[in-house]
């Protein structure tokens, strides 16, 4: 157990009063001298402040006319505000300190301090401490992952009584992982008719990311990164960037701070939107609760302070919060160089000539201000820009950004401001920008076709408002949005939606949408209808929806599959109007892979589908299937087949015939709990560990080994010493062969691994030794019992 500050702080002090008494003693009568010239006295004393024990002994000096003074960096220790600045060692007269008293105790060697609340330094809580978890060095092994998807379709005329095969594909994505990092590939095998087969190259490259440093660096294809009011592009190229995601402990935006004020020792509790947060014992005096963990960006946080006789002292504040803030001296950023990649998803290598380069930072000024910076470039290109966010309290969030192009001799501008904020029940998100002039970024700078039209350009303006508010009382919300876009090529979108939602009870819901588009491309549409479930497993649903085209009445039931192996879910659906159709659809879940399939009436014709999604994993020597791995996966060695393994106490599967399991969910850089069985196993395994910690890196993963044996050489062996009496616990019984021993335990039983057809043990007894000899025969089903045997 590790010592806590308060303990380390009275060690540290009372060492120094202990050296400081020996010095004394040791000292040079020409030292003496000097302290009896000067007339001051050093002193340790025990410290109360306002009427309660700190539980320290802090460094003090007696000057010669009898006042007390102590170093500034002690008085910073005691929590006492010294006002100016000075050297740490500088002796503060304790009577020159504003509203400051104090009696000096010289018989008890302590010293009484009384003082304001003003003069006091608030103690910092720190409430995320309570709730971190230690994270692993995340490792990784050398393996192959190969992520895939089956696709093929069909139709069906009734008319003409004919069936056709529409083709199908086989989407790749490939991943040779080691320490070293990972080298990705992805692809799509196609054919229409089953004779026309195409092939095309996705993205290829190499990512390797250092959790130490949080970067991610990366060569090949890439997505660049950026801000909120910048637009990404896909390069050929290298990227490094800062990657949170490496370090799930570290909170990255500023949480809200509390502060307050106990006069007695009290207990301080925290409770957020009625939800208790923290809780906590705090000494009297001001104090700051900082790092307050909070799950919503907005609401009400209530302090409690309760002292020893019950009596409460109750405060709410209203906090903000946003994930795009930074706390204070964190840093952000992404940078990327290569050359522009057109035409992804068509083409294998449609690769610009021309070289560019971006790059994007994100610095917390503060708590309440982040400031962002913009640049991106190539031989035509250059644009800047500059934004920040500002935290203004109970005012939620505002941001603005500004940047400006040069393209081709082309000047232009860009400005961009946004505000958003909860206030109560009430939600708002306004953001707003423009283009002057002639403004280019890299995204549309390279969009540009031969004969000079832009195409893909930046919005000459973007509006957008949404309005939110919830009827907590009457359970409903009403949302309202507004959208108008004037594109690059003029063309205006100028949109208007709202929508309603009523719950009844805890089951009934029922909800209205509508919308209408007054620009260029003039349009409206309406829908209402309900949802109910049935059970735990199963939802139904039912509306009608009226636009331009027509109108729809449709209705729906579901279940839904929660992904584990053995699960299922289905929907099947049938609508009425303008166009009337039937579907139903289904998927299945095995610890093998995943298998859909859709089919469609409509009018005179059928259509389906059917997908297997899966993965095939080469790691520790064996090749295993599973379903896809997003990020990380473990193959889990139990020892033994049939043997139950659990994901973060959840069941996840049972080991194949060689004792193994694809886990294919893991998450990086974090702590995975994976557990096994152990009533699964022979009566004979050996079993070192039943449970384990994994922290696999990213895109990666290894092999989970529980060590187990599930037929080893063991017995239970009963000893006893020549009068029939079992030999004493706690002794040490070494095998023949093996140097470490194993333990007797009650009434003379000792289990002993490692055995061979003939055994010969040795106990070590008080001050003496004993041995016995003995045979042994494997039994595979029961668990094998020698004895009782005579140790002479």
């Amino acid at each position: 157990m590790g010592q806590s500050k308060r303990q380390q702080r009275w060690w540290r002090r009372t060492s120094a009063g202990l050296a400081f008494l020996l010095a004394l003693c040791l000292a040079s009568p020409l030292a003496g001298a000097a302290a009896a010239d000067s007339g001051q006295v050093q002193l340790q004393l025990d410290v109360r402040m306002n009427g309660y024990p700190l539980n320290l002994v802090a460094a003090f000096v007696r000057m010669p006319d009898g006042k007390i003074g102590s170093p500034r960096s002690e008085l910073a220790e005691l929590g006492v505000a010294v006002p100016g600045t000075g050297a740490p060692e500088e002796v503060i007269v304790l009577d020159s300190l504003p509203g400051v008293s104090y009696v000096y105790d010289e018989a008890g060697q302590s010293i009484e301090i009384e003082l304001p609340n003003a003069t006091r330094l608030a103690r910092t809580l720190d409430a995320s401490r309570g709730g971190t978890t230690e994270i692993t060095k995340a490792e990784s092994s050398n393996g192959l992952v190969i992520n895939y998807t089956a696709f093929a379709s069909a139709d069906y005329k009734i008319p003409d009584s004919r069936a056709a095969a529409d083709g199908g594909s086989l989407s790749l994505d490939a991943r040779a992982f080691s320490k070293f990092g990972t080298l990705r590939q992805t692809a799509i095998l196609g054919t229409t008719t089953f004779s026309d087969f195409t092939a095309l190259r996705l993205d290829t490259n190499w990512t390797y990311s250092d959790p130490d440093s949080m970067r991610t660096y990366r060569l090949g294809d890439i997505v660049s990164g950026g801000l909120s009011w910048t637009r990404p592009v896909r390069l050929g190229g290298a990227q490094v960037q800062r990657n949170f995601s490496l370090r799930p402990d570290l909170i990255t935006m500023p949480l809200p701070q509390l502060a307050g004020s106990a006069e007695v020792p009290s207990t301080l509790q925290v409770f957020i939107d009625g939800t208790q947060a923290y809780a906590s014992d705090v000494q009297p005096g001001p104090f700051r609760l900082d790092s307050l963990p909070v799950y919503t960006t907005s609401g009400t946080a209530r302090m409690v302070l309760t002292d020893s006789t019950g009596r409460e002292i109750d405060t709410e504040q209203q906090f903000y919060t946003s994930p795009d803030l930074l706390k204070k001296n964190l840093y952000d950023f992404s940078l990327e160089g290569g050359v522009v990649r057109r035409d992804f998803g068509t083409a294998a290598f449609g690769y610009d000539t021309s070289p560019v380069g971006l790059a994007s930072a994100r610095y917390g000024v503060s708590d309440i201000f982040t400031a962002e910076a913009h640049g991106e470039g190539s031989a035509d290109l250059a644009d800047v820009g500059a934004g920040g966010l500002l935290l203004a309290g109970r005012f939620g969030m505002f941001s603005a950004a500004a940047a400006g192009s040069l393209y081709k001799g082309d000047m232009g501008a860009f400005v961009h401001a946004g505000w958003e904020d909860h206030i109560g029940d009430f939600g708002v998100n306004v953001t707003s920008s423009r283009t002057i002039g002639k403004y280019f970024d890299l995204a549309a700078a390279t969009a540009l076709p031969a004969d000079g039209v832009s195409q893909g350009g930046v919005p000459k303006a973007l509006d957008q408002i949404s309005l939110t508010y919830a009827f907590r009382q009457l359970k409903s919300g009403v949302g309202l949005s507004f959208i108008n876009q004037l594109a690059s090529d003029n063309k205006r979108s100028l949109i208007v939606s709202g929508s309603y939602s009523q719950s009844f009870g805890n089951s009934l819901t029922a909800f209205v949408t509508g919308f209408a588009d007054f620009g260029d491309t003039r349009g409206l549409g309406a829908f209402v209808g309900f949802s109910m479930p049935f059970g735990e497993d199963i939802s139904t649903s039912a509306g009608m929806s009226v636009s331009n085209s027509g109108w729809t009445a449709d209705a729906e039931a579901s279940r839904t599959s929660d992904g584990t192996p053995g699960s299922y879910g289905w929907r099947v659906s049938h609508g009425e109007g303008d166009q009337s159709y039937t579907t139903a659809s289904g998927t299945y879940h095995s610890s093998k892979g995943t298998v859909q399939g859709h089919l469609t009436q409509q009018d005179q014709s059928f259509s389906g589908n059917a997908a297997f999604d899966g993965s095939a994993v080469l790691a520790g020597g064996g090749l295993f299937l599973g379903n896809q791995i997003y990020d990380s996966f473990a193959v889990v060695d139990a020892g033994a087949p049939n043997v139950s393994v659990e994901y973060e106490n959840r069941f996840a599967g049972k080991t194949d015939s060689g004792g193994r399991l694809l886990l294919p969910d893991l998450r990086s850089f974090q702590n995975n709990k994976i557990s096994i069985d152990v009533t699964d196993l022979p009566l004979t395994a050996v079993i070192p560990e039943s449970e384990t910690i994994v922290v696999p890196r990213d895109m990666s993963g290894g092999v989970v080994d529980f060590g187990v044996k599930a037929e080893a050489p063991a017995a239970l062996v009963i000893l006893t010493d020549a009068k029939g009496n079992y030999l004493p616990e706690s002794s040490e019984v070494t095998l023949e062969g093996l140097a470490d021993p194993f333990l007797m335990g009650y009434d003379g039983q000792v289990y002993i691994t490692g055995l061979a057809a003939e055994n010969k043990v040795t106990v070590k007894l008080r001050g003496n030794q004993c041995q016995a000899s003995f045979s042994y025969k494997p039994d595979n089903q029961n668990q094998t019992t020698i004895g009782p045997l005579q140790c002479l």
